[in-house]
């Protein structure tokens, strides 16, 4: 009989005897997605692998949250009870394929019918090292710009399209900035900050600057490049011009700007594809119309923006590889991509779904997604190992230029000097 076991993350740290009694089950490692029916839609796409292994157990570890599932999945890799399959994140790459723990895919692809051709390849390369593929890519996200289409419509001002700037940008923000009640209060913005760096590093490309030289092995000279320093000045600057609100609590920010998005008093916002479950409902209950558009550029600099990638790897330790590799094939093959793409998850990393998907959107959110994703790159994090002190960092630097007024050249000076000695130190 097939068996799909759901543990939690106390059964799965507490070491000891295996789950599965040692009778050999499979084991899956998966982060939990927000949203309803997130879990009932991972047990239908584990529906066709199971049909065609008869008798085989399948034990999952779902986790919920990314930061308690990185933790939970960095310490049973560490362990001698890792899974055999784990859902791996772009920015912990190189943690788990640079230090060798992922299996090489390459010479398990063609047993299982599996052409890497079929991904995307900007995703696929998030994967690769040498000659050697440690994971296939599941799906991903560009950052975008959310919009009102309410608020533009009652303003008489068209929709943005993808190859607008920085000043378009500004025209708009500024001209949806209002006091709707005439209290003397601002309660309607153009747009909101978000300090987060993974929301504020597009704009940072799309203003010609980089947190991070080309090689990824310094910061002083790009970091504190006047191109950097003058986006960060832009973007920081929303507040003080007064087209941002300011939100008491940064540990906040995130929901209080999606709240204020989806309560009609925010006009722009920067996103990604995680944006839209929550939205969907709002939408189709008629009290909130949206698009979605890309990145506004600085005139003369080229449209860009960050990908955000996951995918499915297997561990080098695995006893049942063959089993282990045919599974991160099926979690990843266009009807599983299809199905999370159309629950609003993410975009497929198969192309040619993406493109399905897309042209089958009636309200067209999935191909502006997909033009904003033809401008992307994957995040610094696929590359730099230390990352998350590196964003630390950065993410310090931000809120010191906004919330202490320090001058963004002299922070950013600073800032670059302390990453160099961060990234030299780990090399």
């Amino acid at each position: 009989m097939r068996r799909v076991v759901g543990l939690c993350l106390a059964c799965w740290m507490c070491g000891g005897v295996r789950e599965d009694g040692g009778r050999g089950a499979l084991v899956l490692s998966d982060r939990v997605d927000s949203g309803a029916g997130v879990a009932e839609l991972q047990e239908r796409l584990l529906t066709p692998y199971l049909a065609r292994h008869p008798g085989l157990e399948l034990v999952q570890r779902p986790i919920a949250g990314r930061d308690q599932y990185r933790r939970a999945l960095l310490t049973a890799l560490a362990g001698e009870d890792p899974p055999d399959v784990f859902l791996l994140d772009d920015e912990d790459v190189p943690r788990v394929v640079d230090r060798g723990v992922a299996l090489d895919l390459v010479p398990y692809l063609p047993r299982i019918g599996v052409d890497p051709a079929r991904y995307d390849q900007t995703l696929v390369a998030v994967f690769r090292r040498g000659a050697g593929l440690y994971g296939l890519p599941r799906g991903y996200t560009p950052v975008v710009v959310a919009y009102n289409k309410d608020l533009l419509d009652r303003a008489a001002i068209p929709y943005p399209t993808d190859d607008w700037t920085w000043d378009d940008f500004l025209g708009v923000a500024k001209q949806l900035t209002r006091d709707t009640d005439g209290d003397g209060s601002i309660d309607q913005w153009g747009s909101a900050f978000d300090g987060r760096i993974a929301l504020w590093l597009p704009w940072i490309w799309a203003g010609g600057g980089d947190v991070l030289c080309a090689d990824g092995r310094r910061a002083s000279g790009c970091l504190d490049s006047r191109a950097t320093i003058e986006a960060m000045r832009w973007y920081a600057g929303w507040m003080s011009a007064g087209i941002a609100p300011r939100i008491r609590d940064a540990r906040d920010a995130p929901g209080a700007i999606a709240r204020l998005f989806a309560s009609g008093r925010l006009a722009l916002m920067t996103t990604g594809h995680w944006a839209i479950p929550g939205l969907r409902a709002t939408v189709a209950a008629g009290r909130l119309h949206v698009g979605f558009v890309a990145i506004p550029h600085r005139a003369g600099v080229a449209p860009a923006t960050v990908l955000y990638v996951s995918g499915y790897a297997v561990p080098a330790l695995t006893l049942r590889r063959k089993a282990a590799v045919e599974l991160a094939g099926d979690l990843t093959d266009s009807a599983a991509a299809v199905a999370r793409a159309e629950a609003g998850l993410e975009l497929p990393a198969v192309a040619v779904a993406a493109r399905a998907v897309a042209a089958a959107d009636a309200l067209g959110w999935d191909a502006a997604f997909l033009r904003a994703a033809a401008h992307g790159r994957p995040s610094w994090g696929v590359r730099v190992g230390p990352w998350r002190d590196v964003a630390e960092r950065l993410g310090d630097l931000m809120d010191r230029i906004t919330s202490t007024g320090v001058d963004p050249a002299r922070a950013a000076g600073s800032t670059a000097r302390e990453l160099d000695r961060l990234l030299g130190a780990t090399r």
